[in-house]
């Protein structure tokens, strides 16, 4: 079955599960629960939530990933009720005669980046606008599918600021950026990094995040199943940084025993250009290889674990 990272799935209309991987285990999806709905509407649910409720009442979604060494929700592919697909919202938007004001800032930068020569159908949003969950504090969480394109909105988008049709974020913007990660860095150093990424922004009166999914052509060939073999901090430089934006972010490092720093976690996408030195902390996994890695991010929130810049 064809899903992608950031594709949702949904379950008997009532649980929504974002895909947080392309392999697919024992005819299994890798995903984690996102959204429930219930007599009160659409519910977004945090990772403690999440992993609660599907615990205490669907424990036939718990899997345990041999692939990831890690416990996520794996959803039986004959259990799929409906597949959301990002690039389909983006279809849906383009074509609406009366959108709320939610629907046209996404309307808005859609437009603007088509005007920069971004293809339609490399350009996906997902979250509450792909769900119709949405609100007036909900973000607009775009997707952009291919790295070479990637780069080129971030272009886009700097040279967009610059011109006055979109707006960076301000500060009360950041802090509320910041508190949403509950990251482990200080608020410093999480503006410090994300100011320069350009992957962030306002259209109309909407925070816009965007995000990338690799072609298949361009992922990295991984050598798993991963073990994970403790927590552990390290200083290293840089040395590759080619798939700093992908999902997951990876950095390739001179350390003397792990060979690359690994991260799903949103703050640590695109942390870390080549040449700098930095100071990561996270569980070291070993691949079927015998090789070291350090992976930052084992939950959403990422409580212990972090990849900064140092001097």
């Amino acid at each position: 079955m064809f899903i992608r990272p950031k594709d949702y799935i949904g379950v008997d209309d009532k649980l929504f599960f974002a895909v947080v991987s392309e392999f697919q285990e024992e005819n299994r999806a890798l995903t984690w629960l996102r959204y429930i709905k219930d007599e009160h509407g659409m519910q977004k649910v945090a990772t403690k939530q999440a992993g609660d409720l599907i615990s205490d009442l669907y424990p036939e979604f718990l899997f345990h990933s041999h692939y990831a060494d890690s416990d996520l929700h794996g959803i039986p592919l004959e259990s799929i009720g409906h597949i959301y697909r990002p690039d389909k919202t983006v279809i849906r938007l383009l074509n609406m005669t009366e959108p709320d004001s939610k629907q046209r800032d996404a309307i808005k930068i859609l437009k603007l980046l088509l005007d920069a020569g971004i293809q339609e159908d490399h350009i996906g949003i997902s979250g509450s606008l792909m769900l119709d969950t949405h609100n007036e504090k909900s973000d607009i969480d775009i997707i952009i599918y291919g790295r070479e394109l990637f780069y080129k909105v971030r272009q886009s988008i700097k040279n967009y600021i610059e011109t006055g049709e979109l707006k960076t974020l301000d500060n009360p913007s950041w802090i509320d950026a910041f508190q949403r990660r509950s990251c482990d860095i200080s608020f410093e150093d999480y503006c410090l990094h994300e100011k320069r990424k350009f992957n962030k922004c306002i259209s109309g009166t909407s925070k816009v995040d965007i995000s990338m999914v690799p072609e298949v052509s361009e992922r990295f060939q991984e050598n798993g199943p991963f073990k994970k073999q403790g927590r552990k901090k390290i200083e290293s430089i840089v040395t590759d940084d080619t798939y700093a934006y992908d999902f997951p972010a990876r950095y390739f490092t001179d350390h003397e025993t792990i060979s690359e720093v690994v991260s799903y976690t949103a703050t640590y996408i695109g942390q870390v250009q080549k040449g700098e030195r930095i100071e990561a902390a996270g569980y070291v996994e070993q691949d079927s290889d015998g090789k070291t890695r350090l992976l930052v991010g084992t939950s959403r929130e990422a409580a212990g674990e972090y990849i900064r810049v140092v001097d």
